[in-house]
């Protein structure tokens, strides 16, 4: 048996490889291998990586929670975006349907359109907290205050809607009613039976309260889109909504006015009761304070839009048959200028508020009447009538033949005054009945409107509602109800109340023939507010007679003016009063005295003058405005200036206002000449289109 011999060996350590030496401890990494080094992480590497896993997670995380808190923006605008497509479609079909008078498809299509606003609504609705958001919040709210404002129109439109198959429900020949004139364009006013009358004023009457509600929607409706800031508007939303209410401001004027004519045509319609209306025909070119001299009045009855009577005569039969022993004191004026020893009716429009002279009017017509025939009447109103009105209607009917002679739009008013002044003579006609021309005419007139196509209708009814407004045609009522619609639309020529300052200048034709056609009258006021303790005004009315030679039609110019100014003027100076024309005095001017009185509220400066024929003339008053005007200047920054213009004037007018202190803005706007300085200007402003409120901020 071999024995090795382990005396001399050393026990294996077990820590080491078994059976191999023990190497020093400098020498242990020595003997191993010659490899590569192993790779070692730094640690900053490892500290980024981990900072870039965070960050991304943390992307992720925000961006997910992002997309869910923008999720409801997203979804909302979509269904609003789509609502608003759906409600202009709708409407186009709306549109199209009312222009076919398919009125029962309109209705479904405006149900459409208000689903399309619901839509729009609940979209904007399901936006939730981005509603509350600084930017965003703000035109979301302002798209909510659009579909708002649409959502009131379509419920007005749609009221519209109903009450036209309403009154077309009242009629049994198919087709008849329309929308806007509620008579099919082939048919006209005479076509209608007195029963189809009747039924359509009943179905308006009804549906009054409804068309004041639509007219309350789209009032409401207006304001709110006037007050909407469109740069916020989400575009699409925008640009799908703004054709259903672009229209607005402009529809709501239309609907007012339409809702007024209706409250007014009714009752002056003779519905549901018999109404009786005394109609003066004014001469404007013979200027007097109510609107011209009354020369024809005509006695009319309607009953349910029917006339049943139509009776103009000249004012002379009313007033020659109790020339003797009526006796009504004139005012003081027509006494001294006129030698007029008592008021008849043809003067008796000697206020520039209609609604006081036509109360005299009628007084004294009626009265006269009783006295000088026996005769009782009874008169719900008075209709006063300017030339002018009846050219405008001129336009729609085209001419007229009466007794051979064509009377145009052009020509009507001359070849009128030549028959009634001077043509009657050589025709033979004797004095008393003159004026029979004018009834002819009126009755051709009339035959013309009654046969118009009903497609004409809403041109006519524009003729009068311009005329109402340029008081051309004014109209009093006894009835308190329907002058208080009247007075609201400014449609009985009215005096109103003073603003802060007020201005009206008032012409009285004495026996002046018809001269006033041929003036040029201007009208210049001047405010010097530059010391709000003293604020002064100047009034200088320069006319021309711009005829040159006196005959049958024109002469002398001569006018007892009045002007209207706040109530507590004072008057400071005056120059241009004449006692006489210069005629009557020999060709001297004697200086005549100004009138200081009270009147509607106001305090009145009056004058006689006078100017021959190719010449012009001034007439001036200085006076202090009431310490009020001044205050407000001084501490509220504003003045408002309103000027009413006398029935039948043509006048002109031009401004210039100083103030002391820049203006910062002003209605109507100036010329931009005159921007940027302390004055406000206006030159040559038509007051023949009615009255007008200048208003400034100082």
């Amino acid at each position: 048996m071999y024995h090795r011999d382990m005396t001399d060996q050393k026990s294996p350590n077990f820590l080491t490889c078994p059976g191999v030496p023990e190497l020093e401890s400098s020498e242990a990494f020595a003997l191993l291998p010659k490899e590569a080094p192993a790779s070692v992480k730094s640690p900053r590497k490892k500290s980024r990586r981990k900072l870039w896993r965070l960050f991304f997670v943390a992307f992720l995380s925000f961006g997910f929670l992002f997309l869910v808190l923008l999720s409801p923006l997203i979804y909302g605008g979509v269904m609003a975006a789509q609502g608003a497509l759906a409600a202009k479609n709708a409407l186009t079909e709306v549109q199209t349907h009312l222009q076919a008078k398919e009125f029962s498809q309109a209705l479904s299509s405006v149900d459409e359109v208000q689903d399309g606003f619901d839509k729009i609504h609940a979209g904007l609705t399901a936006t939730g907290p981005w509603r509350s958001m600084p930017w965003i919040g703000t035109r979301l709210h302002a798209l909510e205050d659009t579909e708002q404002a649409g959502s009131s129109a379509i419920l007005g439109a749609k009221e519209l809607i109903e009450i036209a198959v309403s009154i077309q429900d009242a009629v049994a020949t198919e087709g008849i009613i329309d929308i806007g004139t509620q008579v099919a364009p082939s048919r006209s006013f005479k076509d209608l039976s007195k029963e189809e009358k009747r039924s359509i004023l009943s179905r308006l009457s009804s549906s009054l309260p409804k068309m004041r509600e639509a007219r309350e929607r789209f009032a409401i409706a207006a304001n709110a889109w006037e007050n909407i800031p469109k740069d916020e508007l989400f575009a699409p939303v925008r640009n799908a909504i703004e054709p259903v209410i672009n229209r607005l401001p402009e529809l709501r004027d239309q609907i007012d006015a339409s809702v007024s004519l209706v409250e007014i045509l009714l009752p002056l319609s003779g519905y549901p009761d018999q109404k009786t209306y005394l109609v003066l025909l004014q001469n404007a070119d013979e200027l007097r304070p109510g609107g011209g001299f009354i020369g024809t009045v005509g006695e009319v009855v309607v009953d349910a839009a029917d006339f049943e009577k139509i009776d103009f005569k000249d004012v002379y039969s009313i007033d020659g048959p109790v020339a003797d022993s009526w006796s009504e004191q004139p005012p003081e004026i027509m006494q001294r200028d006129l030698g007029t020893r008592a008021w008849f009716l043809r003067d008796a429009n000697w206020s520039p508020d209609f609604t006081q002279s036509a109360a005299r009017v009628m007084d004294f017509y009626e009265r006269e009447v009783k006295q000088g025939t026996g005769r009782d009447v009874h008169l719900d109103a008075v209709i006063g009538l300017q030339p002018k009105f009846f050219t405008d209607l001129l336009k729609i009917t085209g001419p007229l033949v009466v007794d051979g002679k064509t009377f145009t739009a052009d020509n009507f008013y001359d070849e009128l005054q030549y028959d009634v002044e001077i043509g009657f003579l050589s025709a033979g006609i004797p004095v008393p009945q003159r004026k029979e021309v004018v009834a002819k005419i009126g009755d051709a007139l009339l035959e013309k409107l009654t046969t118009q196509p009903a497609s004409n209708w809403p041109t006519i009814a524009t003729t009068v509602t311009d005329a109402l407004k340029k008081k051309d045609m004014m109209i009093y009522s006894r009835d308190a109800d329907l002058q208080t619609v009247l007075d609201a639309r400014d449609w009985s020529s009215r005096a109103k109340a003073t603003p802060d300052d007020y201005l009206m200048v008032v012409d009285a034709n004495l026996a002046a023939l018809k001269t006033d056609g041929v003036m040029n009258k201007d009208i210049m006021y001047t405010v010097d507010a530059q010391d709000p303790n003293n604020v002064t005004a100047k009034v200088v009315l320069h006319y021309a007679n711009t005829n040159t030679k006196i005959d049958w039609r024109y002469t002398r110019y001569r006018s007892y003016t009045r002007v209207y100014v706040p109530e507590g003027s004072e008057l400071i100076s005056s120059s241009g009063a004449m006692r006489k024309d210069l005629n009557e005095s020999g060709g001297k001017f004697i200086p005549g005295t100004v009138d200081v009185m009270k009147d509607l509220g106001k305090t009145v400066f009056g004058a006689f003058w006078a100017i021959e024929p190719g010449k012009t003339g001034e007439l001036s008053f200085t006076y202090r405005l009431p310490s009020e005007v001044g205050r407000k200047i001084a501490e509220e920054n504003t003045y408002q200036l309103l000027v009413q213009k006398q029935p039948g004037s043509k006048a002109r007018l031009t401004l210039d206002l100083a103030f002391g202190k820049k203006l910062q803005n002003a209605t109507p706007g100036e010329d931009p000449s005159q921007f940027n300085d302390e004055s406000y200007r206006i030159s040559n402003w038509p007051l023949l289109e009615g009255d007008q409120l200048f208003t400034t901020r100082l």
